[in-house]
């Protein structure tokens, strides 16, 4: 399992990066799935490709995942925050981040989908997968990520009880549709 998360930076490198080597600077952890990072000298919201972290703010989404699973918005929040700091813990504001993905590209909220790397080149959307703090997205149209090094970190995070999967295991699984072993 660890050596499939050393090998997703290499397996991200084969992706259409248009900014792969390029720095970035971080502006605002937004969520436990979205960055702001400044591109051109803009302020531009980042999500981590592929992956989904329970909401922190009181949203529309919020609403709908607390309608969903019949858990109260202030349970869900808690996981999103949790979430949240989790990254921030991993990734302070004004570190460097390098993105790989198109950037002109961005999802129906207005994000730019890029995988993110931090400058010591630890892989952000696998991390946070891995670590139980974020899951993968099953709905995005496959394109050439490596969804095989996402899927086999969420299987591990849940077998191990990783994150969220060991503190608060019947709400990750409520809010995620997944099943964690017994």
């Amino acid at each position: 399992m660890y050596r499939s998360l050393l090998a997703v930076p290499l397996l991200i490198s084969s992706l259409n990066a248009t900014a792969a080597d390029q720095v970035y600077r971080l502006l605002q952890v937004e969520d436990g799935d979205t960055l702001l990072v400044e591109i051109a000298g803009q302020p531009v919201r980042v999500q981590l490709a592929e992956i989904d972290a329970p909401e922190d703010v009181a949203n529309p989404k919020l609403a709908k995942d607390s309608q969903r699973t019949g858990n109260s918005t202030d349970e869900l929040l808690r996981l999103g925050r949790a979430s949240t700091d989790h990254l921030k813990r991993m990734l302070p504001v004004g570190s460097g981040v390098h993105l790989q993905g198109e950037l002109k590209r961005k999802d129906k909220y207005g994000r730019v989908p890029a995988f993110v790397r931090s400058l010591s080149g630890a892989p952000l959307n696998a991390r946070m997968v891995r670590d139980g703090y974020a899951v993968v997205l099953h709905g995005y149209p496959p394109d050439t990520s490596p969804k095989e090094v996402l899927l086999e970190a969420e299987a591990a995070a849940i077998a191990e009880n990783a994150g969220l999967w060991g503190s608060d295991s019947q709400l990750m699984q409520a809010w995620s549709g997944r099943n964690a072993p017994n």
